[in-house]
């Protein structure tokens, strides 16, 4: 069995994630860590709460962590996700109370522990983890790896041109983590995004009738669900986060990948918060490749969503 860590700004699809994770058998989850993104920190552990309270099977400890990011303002995605982040559907309040210690000191201290043995699962800006870096960088090096659902090729994503909106949020985190030698693996935009990871409107009525824990999962993300009808003219939903984790859990289902030095790009009106995939050194270039990460672009759509399925269904 895996241990990890989630790190999360539970909106809508981190709730999925969250509540796949806690139905796995193969994986436990020692912890949530909660930061700042979709939503402020406060909603999102209250929504972190809530998505372990559906998942109806064992409660990890959650810890609230940093309010807002390294050196910007806070800019949450509340037209993606809802005013609360989960579809403002008033779930029932979970029982679950939160930690008293700080998410970032959690991080440390769980770290430590370790052995090398726990991975880091990251569902939203990279605050908590940059922070943690910096105190404690010893420590942090323990961590065997960390999965990240962030990043994107340039104009394939929806928040800007250039940036996705995990790495948007909070650029000089993000630069903190990819610069600081732990290996990751990255589950871009596009992973979600290819035909047919997303779910269609059969696949959401088939979630909705599989039991409570199916259907909050559907329900939680019913802006989302909407705003692809509005946009598209059809009911889809794409799911970043347990993409991410799918990855994780299962890294048989990524289909397309590549190693890369992912380079966080800190100016820029449009540019800021791009990930730059140096995959090789350029005719002009003199700074040597250094590979930091493996980039995931593409799942296996249909295994994607059995895996999913089968983990929610009642």
């Amino acid at each position: 069995m895996k241990n990890i860590i989630i790190d999360t700004d539970t909106g809508s699809d981190d709730a999925v994630a969250l509540v796949m994770a806690l139905r796995d058998p193969s994986v436990k989850v020692i912890a949530v860590t909660t930061v700042s993104g979709n939503v402020e920190v406060n909603q999102a552990t209250f929504n972190a709460l809530t998505s372990i309270e559906y998942a109806g099977t064992y409660h990890p400890p959650v810890y609230k962590g940093m309010a807002k990011p390294l050196m910007v303002e806070l800019e949450t995605a509340s037209q993606v996700h809802g005013l609360d982040g989960m579809s403002d559907k008033g779930f029932r309040k979970p029982s679950q109370v939160i930690e008293s210690e700080h998410a970032v000191n959690a991080l440390i201290r769980l770290a430590a522990q370790s052995d090398g043995l726990t991975e880091l699962l990251t569902l939203g800006p990279l605050t908590n983890i940059a922070m943690a870096m910096i105190q404690a960088p010893e420590v942090m090096k323990k961590l065997p790896r960390i999965t990240i659902m962030g990043g994107a090729h340039f104009y394939t994503n929806a928040h800007t041109v250039m940036a996705e909106y995990n790495i948007m949020a909070d650029p000089e985190a993000a630069d903190v983590v990819f610069r600081f030698g732990v290996p990751i693996t990255l589950v871009t935009l596009e992973a979600c995004q290819t035909q047919p990871a997303p779910l269609n409107a059969d696949d959401i009525a088939r979630f909705r009738a599989a039991g409570e824990a199916a259907a909050f999962c559907m329900d939680c993300n019913q802006v989302t669900i909407d705003l692809a009808v509005k946009s598209y003219g059809r009911e889809e939903l794409e799911l970043p986060d347990p993409v991410a984790y799918a990855v994780l859990s299962r890294p048989d289902l990524a289909k397309t990948a590549f190693d890369s030095q992912t380079i966080i790009e800190l100016g820029g009106t449009y540019s800021r918060g791009a990930t730059v995939f140096r995959t090789r050194v350029g005719f002009f270039e003199t700074a040597p490749l250094e590979i930091n990460s493996r980039v995931v672009t593409e799942v296996d759509g249909l295994a994607f969503k059995d895996f999913m399925f089968n983990l929610l269904k009642n």
